[in-house]
Formats: structure tokens, C-alpha cells, sequence
């Protein structure tokens, strides 16, 4: 008996094949480019990301198809796809990362207020969100929007392709769509007040409905035994979450989902709706379950920045090689006089925000440049921590990391030093996919609990504690950060408005 993940993400998808304890039997990958038609804008190709799924999946049911009882997806949230009713998209769907839509984020701000809008959906208006996105559509793709059956996010497209039209799980809606997170349901004066409609968006349902068996022709596609049954999955960051271990029962641990994006979070009873939290940049929004919520805070560029260093900036590399090994092994993180700002796609309520790196000389390396960039996205993700404990009853003693960057032993030791908590790393570093398991396996019977599921596939497989010395620098080095941030604050939002 094993349990398939497909895990889609911004940068690539993974397919990852898992036993009942979390051990992971075969995992293929296939990466694939955003298009950047405009500056600010960001894109995808549905049917990029379905080939790379077929092809994954593939990859494993070549040689495990007989041990394959359930399959649920993990996958990126707040995008858009406008869809035929056959099915078919009528443009590439628009990324989180995508701030196209200024005008659309002015017009809601006038019709809703910021502070009504943030009651509602439990988050910043911003330009991103999947309402300013289907704005957008209506206003410059008049066509586009007229012919459109569904409103869909990537992982109801993949559905539909398995099998299983018109369905999203709470977390996807809420993150994406007009939803309302108190009432868990869209939001009749969203939908009202901009000339939208219910038809538009799909059905709503927990992360781990079972939504039946895959049909004839996609199980020969995807060359799966019969019977294989199909678990709806959810938001890639809370599917981490659940893979992680964090439960509402964990309060002292913070999640850290780490990748493309970085969000750290806590699982709570009830969203976080106040003026404070709206000015803090805290964003509240509905957990894989029912009567349950992620309240988290995030910044949209993380390892992306790692892979335009590699793509822009590194020599080619050995395609054998492993890129991310060969760039970090000259690097000792341990305090420096450079200092990057990530914001290379805006920050958490700022669209106007860019990028920075400080203190370039003649001397400057690669390698340095790299290093400043990493301990900007680290110094960064801990003043979004301490933001967001502020808004949690337990003080955080652990910070449980997981993605794409836990693979870097020297990234993992730098945000125990940057951040002065301990960093804990799962065994298995796919937590997205580890967490869609578990859905899996819990709706179709492997497992009585989610508590025992968890008991079960989730394990400890590293540690790592500030070095007091190193730890007293970077707290230096932390402070002149969010000198900088402040004092660049102003100027971008000059050279944003001069484009």
C-alpha cells in the first residue's frame, strides 16, 4: 500500500510516492519557467503544469503503479485560470507574484474600503489577490471574461483533469478567490458589489474529501492500477503544515514553508481580524479543515531569488551537477557589512517595493552578492515572525522548517543564528507532499487520526541551535535591516510610480 503526492509548485512539480509511515518510496520532478510577458506581470501555462504532472506521475507508476491506493494533490495558491466550459484555459493563469492589476486594487480599496475588505478575506488588499486578478480580466480581456465558465486556481484545473471538475478545497478558495474566511463561504458583497456571480467559482470542500476513483481514460493516462481513489488535497503551505507535525495542539512551533515563496505561520481557532493585525501585514485564512485557521505572514520572493542568482548571475553549471550545492559551498555565513533587501516581487502590502543590495565595491564577489541575498531573505522571514507573535498566546521556542531551502545545511544553521530560536527540520523535506499523504491516507482508511497519522510519518531529522557569537552580530546586522527597509520605503515608491 502506498500513497501518491503531486506537489505543484511556482518553480516545478513533484510527484512523491510514500508508505503508511512517511517513508518515500520514488519522487520524480519536472521544473518549469513563470513567463514574464510584461515587467510585474506573471505567468503560467495550465497545461505546462499537467504535462509536467503526467510525466512525474509516470515516472513512479512505471515501476510502483501496483501499490498505489490514493492519489492528492498540494499546490500553489492565489492564482487565476479562466476556463471553457470544455475544459480547456483561455490564457495562461496569472501568478501570485503578478501585480498587474493597480488600478483593480485602487477600485476596490474605493468601493470596499481596506478595512472591510480585510474583515472579509482576512488579508492586505493587494494587487495579487485572485479578485483584483478577474478584475483585471474584465476590464482589458472583455472577451476572455465573457467566454469564461470558471474562475479556476491551478489545483482545480488538475482536478478537472483527473477527473473531477468544478471542486476547491477551503483553504484554495479563501486564499484566492472571493471568499469570505469568517463565514467560510464566498462572499455575497464582493460578489455584489464588482458583478460576479457564484456560477463562477467552484464548489467548496474540505481538504480531505474523497472525490471518488480515477475513471478509465485518465488511469490509462497516468498508467495507475483500478480502484485508485482520488483525495481532494489543498493549499501547498498548509498541506506542510499537517506534513510538519504543527497542529493547533503545537502553539510554541512556528511553521517556516520554505521555497519560491516564504510564509511562516501558526494553526489557530479562529481567524485574526483586528486593525492591528491588518497593519502588521498578518494574514488569516482557512486551514485545510473546517472551523480552523493558518494565521501567517509572508514574502513572495525567497528561493525564487536563489534561482534568478543561479539563472542571471552564476556560470553554467554542470547539468549533473547540483546548482544549489555548488553555489553555497564557498559561503560562511557568520555577519558582514553587505545587505540585501528581498522584495524582487514587492512585500507583504507594498506592491511598490524592489529589491536591493548595499554596500557593492569593486572587490565584491559573486559569491558575497549571493550571501547577502540569503541573509536579507532570512533577516526578513524573522522580522515576519516577530510580527506574528505577536498575535500568539505562546512564545515561540522552535522554529520546524521545511521546502526547498532545508536541503542547505549552512541556510538552516544562519535563521537559528539570525532569528535566535531553534530551527527543526522534518526527515522528510517534502512536507507539502508528506501533509497531501496524510489527507490521503486518513480519507481512505490507513489511518484512524490525524493524530496518528501524524504520530506515524512525521520525524525529526535535524537540529540546529544559535551560536551565541554569531547570533549577537546578526542581531546587529538585523537592526540596520529594518533601518534599511523603512528608508528605501519612500524611494520605491517614487521609482514605482515614475514607470
Amino acid at each position: 500500500m502506498a500513497l501518491l503526492s503531486v506537489d505543484i509548485g511556482t518553480g516545478g512539480t513533484r510527484a512523491v510516492l510514500f508508505t503508511g509511515t512517511g517513508e518515500v518510496i520514488a519522487s520524480s520532478y519536472r521544473e518549469y519557467r513563470m513567463v514574464h510577458p510584461r515587467p510585474g506581470w506573471a505567468e503560467l501555462d495550465a497545461e505546462v503544469i499537467w504535462a509536467a504532472c503526467v510525466a512525474t506521475v509516470l515516472d513512479i507508476t512505471g515501476r510502483h503503479r501496483k501499490q498505489i491506493k490514493a492519489v492528492c494533490l498540494s499546490c500553489m495558491s492565489n492564482n487565476i485560470v479562466p476556463v471553457q466550459q470544455n475544459g480547456t484555459p483561455l490564457c495562461r493563469g496569472i501568478l501570485s507574484q503578478d501585480n498587474r492589476a493597480t488600478a483593480e486594487s485602487d477600485l476596490v480599496k474605493d468601493t470596499i474600503g481596506e478595512k472591510e475588505y480585510f474583515k472579509i478575506r482576512g488579508g492586505r488588499l493587494r494587487p495579487a489577490s485572485g479578485l483584483c486578478k478577474i478584475l483585471w480580466l474584465k476590464k482589458h480581456k472583455t472577451e476572455i471574461f465573457r467566454r469564461t465558465w470558471k474562475f479556476m486556481t491551478f489545483s482545480e484545473y488538475i482536478r478537472m483533469k483527473l477527473g473531477f471538475p468544478d471542486v476547491v478545497d477551503y483553504a484554495t478558495a479563501a486564499s484566492s478567490l472571493p471568499y469570505d474566511v469568517r463565514k467560510q463561504d464566498y462572499s455575497d458583497a464582493l460578489l455584489r458589489e464588482f458583478g460576479l456571480h457564484r456560477a463562477m467559482f467552484s464548489q467548496t470542500v474540505p481538504a480531505d474529501a474523497l472525490l471518488g476513483e480515477i475513471g478509465p481514460a485518465t488511469r490509462d493516462l497516468l498508467d495507475l492500477p483500478n480502484g485508485v481513489k482520488v483525495v481532494a488535497g489543498g493549499y501547498d503551505a498548509h498541506c506542510g503544515i499537517l506534513g510538519a507535525g504543527i497542529t493547533q495542539a503545537t502553539p510554541q512551533i512556528a511553521a517556516d514553508a520554505a521555497g519560491t515563496f516564504e510564509r511562516v505561520a501558526f494553526v489557530k481557532s479562529k481567524p485574526v481580524l483586528t486593525q492591528k493585525a491588518l497593519k502588521r501585514d498578518i494574514n488569516s485564512n482557512c486551514y485545510l479543515f473546517k472551523d480552523t485557521d493558518v494565521v501567517s505572514a509572508a514574502l513572495a520572493t525567497s528561493g525564487s531569488i536563489v534561482r534568478w542568482f543561479r539563472d542571471e548571475l552564476e556560470p553554467p553549471h554542470n547539468e549533473k551537477e547540483n546548482a544549489y550545492d555548488t553555489m553555497f559551498e564557498h559561503l560562511s555565513f557568520s555577519g558582514g557589512t553587505m545587505m540585501a533587501i528581498p522584495y524582487f516581487a514587492g512585500s507583504a502590502g507594498d506592491a511598490a517595493a524592489r529589491g536591493a543590495i548595499l554596500g557593492l565595491t569593486l572587490d565584491t564577489t559573486r559569491p558575497q552578492m549571493l550571501q547577502a541575498a540569503v541573509e536579507g531573505i532570512t533577516h526578513e522571514i524573522t522580522l515576519l515572525l516577530e510580527r506574528l507573535e505577536e498575535f500568539n498566546d505562546t512564545p515561540t521556542a522552535v522554529i520546524r522548517t521545511f521546502g526547498g531551502p532545508t536541503k542547505s545545511p549552512k541556510w538552516l544553521q544562519l535563521k537559528a543564528d539570525i532569528s535566535g530560536k531553534q530551527v527543526e527540520v522534518p526527515a522528510v523535506a517534502e512536507a507539502s507532499a508528506l501533509g497531501a499523504a496524510i489527507l490521503a491516507g486518513t480519507a481512505t482508511g490507513v489511518y484512524n487520526s490525524y493524530e496518528e497519522a501524524i504520530k506515524a510519518t512525521v520525524k525529526i531529522e535535524a537540529t540546529y541551535r544559535p551560536r551565541p557569537e554569531i547570533h549577537r552580530k546578526y542581531r546587529r546586522q538585523h537592526e540596520t535591516y529594518r533601518r534599511l527597509v523603512k528608508a528605501l520605503r519612500p524611494l520605491n515608491q517614487e521609482l514605482y510610480y515614475l514607470g
